[in-house]
């Protein structure tokens, strides 16, 4: 699974948003996400940030610097 969905996945099951460091660490440790790379904190934050950006369907909101939720959030959250 890709840094997005993993993110995606990760924000649904906590309901509330989540600083990326947070994503990152519990999708790893969830097994959403595996990674070779050194700084996967750093990749998530960079497709985050440019998801939100650049993309207006984007599932993501950016609530606080480095802090991201879903736009549409499940309910009973």
């Amino acid at each position: 699974m890709g840094f997005k969905r993993a993110a995606e996945e990760v924000l649904r099951e906590i309901g509330r948003p989540l600083h990326y460091t947070d994503i990152t660490e519990l999708a790893l440790e969830a097994g959403y996400l595996t990674t070779r790379g050194k700084t996967p904190h750093n990749t998530m934050r960079a497709r985050l940030s440019v998801d939100v950006r650049d993309n207006p369907e984007s599932p993501f909101v950016q609530t606080a610097p480095g802090v991201y939720g879903l736009r549409k959030m499940p309910k009973g959250r």
